[in-house]
């Protein structure tokens, strides 16, 4: 049995509970209280000594941060290869958004999510963040103005990477109305087949 650790609020590990509904595994999700503290000690400790939320165990093997997670479950579990492809090209593009995901769009969108739910741990203004946010938002909105997806013409772990965090800012209070053609992005990942919202239930 595959085992998530995690919140239902991560944003992190909203990415992996999408890949795992769209690969249509069984897992349980093991909720940890963040605001405990949970995640910083033992036995969590023991899954990711880094204390960051989520990890994931499947039998034996164990593997943390959310981009590992998605490569791991996409590998193992995507026969097709789709959502990871193995083919040098298709994998650098892949690669190269998950490194987009874990940079830009964590430092805007995930950070501006992060301050709404805990404003006493985000030193950085309103304004910086959303300044953070137009700058990605502007560069994915060009770059899919001209495609439907991210790294390649399918959806991919990149995809559902980059969609997590974005996903939620408007409820976070930025409007991504603005940007069209990420408008029309999200509505495509949100319209593939088991696709779930951050409470788990389908779209």
């Amino acid at each position: 049995m595959i085992r998530l650790h995690s919140t239902m609020a991560s944003i992190n590990g909203y990415k992996v509970r999408i890949l795992l509904s769209m690969l249509e595994l069984e897992y349980e999700l093991v909720e940890l209280d963040m605001y405990g503290g949970e995640h910083k000690r033992e036995p969590f400790l023991s899954l990711n000594p880094f204390g960051q939320m989520p990890a994931l165990e499947d039998g034996d093997f164990h593997v943390a941060d959310s981009h590992a997670c998605l490569v791991y479950l996409a590998r193992k579990y995507d026969p097709s290869s789709r959502w990871l492809p193995i083919d040098a090209e298709g994998e650098a593009k892949v690669a190269e958004w998950l490194s987009k995901s874990a940079n830009e769009v964590h430092q805007g969108p995930w950070m501006k999510r992060a301050k709404v739910r805990r404003p006493d741990a985000i030193k950085l203004s309103d304004e910086e963040i959303d300044a953070r946010c137009d700058h990605i938002l502007g560069l994915m909105d060009a770059h899919l103005a001209k495609r439907d997806w991210l790294a390649l013409g399918h959806p991919t772990i990149a995809d559902i990477s980059c969609f997590g965090p974005i996903s939620m800012l408007k409820v976070s209070g930025y409007d991504t109305d603005r940007w069209p053609a990420v408008t029309r992005w999200l509505d495509r990942v949100r319209a593939l087949p088991r696709a779930i919202d951050c409470d788990g239930n389908p779209y």
